[in-house]
Order: structure tokens, then sequence, then C-alpha cells
């Protein structure tokens, strides 16, 4: 999706990488979407889904949790990796730089890539390696995989990856601390569905000092999905229909950056 996030720069902290520095890319993946509002397509016309804003005491661990998302693709990737990370925050989970340091890891795929679905499947690998050593020592270890190819192969990882905990796409990121309540109850959450409410008036913001820890520029959301339905591409089946999100949404989240703001495309 050319042109669908927008990067912001104020005078903020020095830049500080969370996940790397992916190229520009789209995202993919291979299930029909589901609009999150009406459409013009009377195929796409969907009964909306109830939101559920679960209880703290639902999700909040007792003690903080720490929290490592690695990843993949493009910059509407990154953006959405800070959302989870934020949408998580409330709940008692902390970023760490160091994926053995965490007890919940996530892998926010990407689907253009080639071979992009092994290649998550091959750090699962090493991931269930990880869990099993924690498990030795009286600790535990949860997985997740969130993004474009927990879209297009939810089923799959599943069948392939007993030592996942939950598989969720990129429409359901503001259900993220309702979902991950469920794994630690026993279940293995798989959630893929094209919800109709909007999810960006559902994810909390983040707070100051964090965008600032963020470092210079971050990126801002305009625009996901596509309704083009090209031959060569499959953005559609994985982000859903094409969607904008509302002038003043935008700026009000722009406005939450400190010091000068300018953006670009």
């Amino acid at each position: 999706v050319e042109g669908a996030t927008t990067r912001t720069e104020s005078s903020l902290a020095p830049s500080t990488s969370f996940a790397g520095s992916p190229p520009p890319c789209c995202a993919q993946g291979r299930m029909m979407p589901r609009r999150r509002r009406q459409s013009r397509h009377p195929r796409f016309a969907f009964p909306p889904h109830p939101v559920y804003a679960p209880p703290m005491s639902e999700t909040t661990v007792p003690t903080p949790k720490k929290l490592f998302i690695k990843t993949y693709g493009c910059q509407m990737n990154v953006y959405d990796s800070d959302r989870m990370a934020d949408a998580l925050a409330p709940h008692g989970y902390e970023p760490v730089q160091v994926m053995e340091d965490a007890d919940l890891v996530v892998l926010n795929t990407c689907h253009i890539r080639e071979k992009a679905s092994e290649k998550v499947f091959s750090e699962l690998g090493r991931l269930r390696e990880l869990r099993d050593e924690r498990r030795a020592n009286g600790q535990d270890l949860m997985i997740g995989v969130a993004g474009c190819v927990a879209q297009a192969e939810g089923d799959e990882i599943v069948r392939r990856a007993p030592a996942v905990n939950l598989v969720f796409g990129p429409q359901s990121y503001h259900r993220l601390p309702e979902l991950l309540a469920r794994a630690h109850n026993g279940a293995r959450v798989v959630d893929t569905d094209f919800p109709e409410e909007d999810k960006f008036e559902h994810l909390p913001a983040a707070k100051k000092e964090v965008t600032i820890k963020r470092g210079l520029t971050t990126f801002l959301t305009v625009q996901e999905g596509c309704d083009k339905f090209c031959s060569f591409c499959v953005v559609p089946y994985t982000r859903g229909a094409e969607y904008s999100r509302k002038p003043e949404a935008i700026l009000a989240e722009a406005s939450a950056f400190d010091g000068e703001i300018d953006l670009t495309r």
C-alpha cells in the first residue's frame, strides 16, 4: 500500500530502533477480506463485530511482564508494532530489546517477501526451543504471531507450530489484551476476522515519554487496505478493503507528539 503510512518528524530524543529498519513494502496474504464498515460493494456488507473492552482484572498480570516484538516488512508493520506495545502497556507489559529476556514474544510478520511464511516457521522453531528451556527452569514463554502471514495462514500456523499461543491479523490489534487473557487461560487463540469497527478508535495512545523514547521520527497511518484486487497483489486479502482515517483523527494523533511536527509522505 504505497503512501498508506506517513512519517512525522518532531524535536524529540535521538532515534532508537525497536525492531530494526525494514524496507518499504506492502503486506500480503491469501484470505478474502471483510470490510470494517459499509462498502459500496454488496458482497462486503457484514454485520458489526462486537467491541470487547475487557476489565483490567481480566488482562492485568500481577507482576510486570517483558514484551519483545520482532517486526518484519513495511513501515506499516513498524507502526502496528508500536500500537501493540501501547495496547499492552496498561496491562503490565514493558518492551525489551532482547528476545531471551521476554515473557511474551510477538512476531509481526510480512507476507510480501519470498518464502516469508517459511522464515516465520523457522523463527518459531527457535522460539519453541527457548520456551522449552524456560519451562525446564520453572518459567514460561508466551508466543504470538501477528501481521499478514498470520492473517493469510493462521490455521497452518496452528497446525505446524503447536508452541504458538495466539495468532491474530492486522485488524485485531485493539483486541490484543482480550486475546492474551484467553491464551493465559490455556486456549490457543486464532483471530483473523475483519471486524467492522474501526480499530484506530479503540487503540490507546502512547504516553508522551514512550513516544520520546522511540526517537526523532515515527510513523502515522492515514490509510490502509485496497479495493483494486490486482492480479499480482494480495494486500486486499490481508489488510482488507480500502479504509481512510478521518482527518481529525490523524491530526489528533499527530498532535500528541512533542515539539514541532512535520508530516511527510
